[in-house]
């Protein structure tokens, strides 16, 4: 029996692949880098010896000892001269403010009323100003420019609204606010349209 046991053993040992000993790498073959001082290395081509006196010693990078400190303390931050400082006058979001407030002035029925056709129109009307020129100089402010188009749409839908209700005001208000505005009334219908095709 041990005579069997020692026959399959080996030819498995013989599958067994043998290890053998690292390498050095080959850069390491081809360079010698031989260190002298702290850290230097030896520069083997001579490449590097115009710069060799414009070098840095460790000590001068201590911060303590550099003087940064009194550098600072030298300057009047308090009292420097930094030029005049420009301030907005305005910005844009408080001039739709006051547009939209004088709108809401000019076209409410009644000192309370802020929700009513007209004044909603105008209300819109002056957003879609505000909105307008701030797509023009943003042309890639897609979202924006979504919401105007939200906005145009829903001023529309409210001046057919009060178009229905009461034609003169809408159309006054249209020209008001100078909104180009084409009412469905002034629009030809389908005979109109076709008359000249024939039956």
């Amino acid at each position: 029996m041990p005579l069997r046991l020692a026959i399959l053993a080996l030819p498995a040992l013989a599958l067994v692949p043998t290890i053998a000993p690292p390498r050095a790498p080959r850069a390491a073959q081809l360079f010698s880098v031989v260190e002298r001082g702290t850290s230097s290395l030896e520069d083997t081509e001579g490449l590097g010896a115009e710069f060799e006196d414009a070098l840095v010693d460790d000590a001068a990078w201590d911060t303590e000892e550099s003087g940064d400190e009194d550098l600072l303390a030298g300057f009047d931050l308090e009292g420097a001269d930094v030029g005049e400082i420009k301030e907005w006058s305005v910005t844009p979001r408080e001039i739709c403010v006051e547009e939209r407030a004088a709108a809401k002035a000019a076209h409410a029925r009644h000192d309370t009323d802020c929700g009513s056709s007209e004044v909603q129109i105008a209300l819109f009307t002056a957003r879609i100003k505000h909105i307008t020129d701030h797509v023009i100089s943003n042309p890639k402010d897609h979202a924006s420019r979504r919401g105007l188009l939200a906005l145009v749409s829903k001023r529309r839908r409210l001046i057919n609204y009060l178009h229905s209700r009461d034609a003169a005001k809408a159309e006054k208000l249209t020209n008001d606010l100078g909104i180009r505005f084409r009412f469905k009334s002034a629009m030809p219908d389908r005979a109109e349209k076709y008359r000249h095709a024939g039956p």
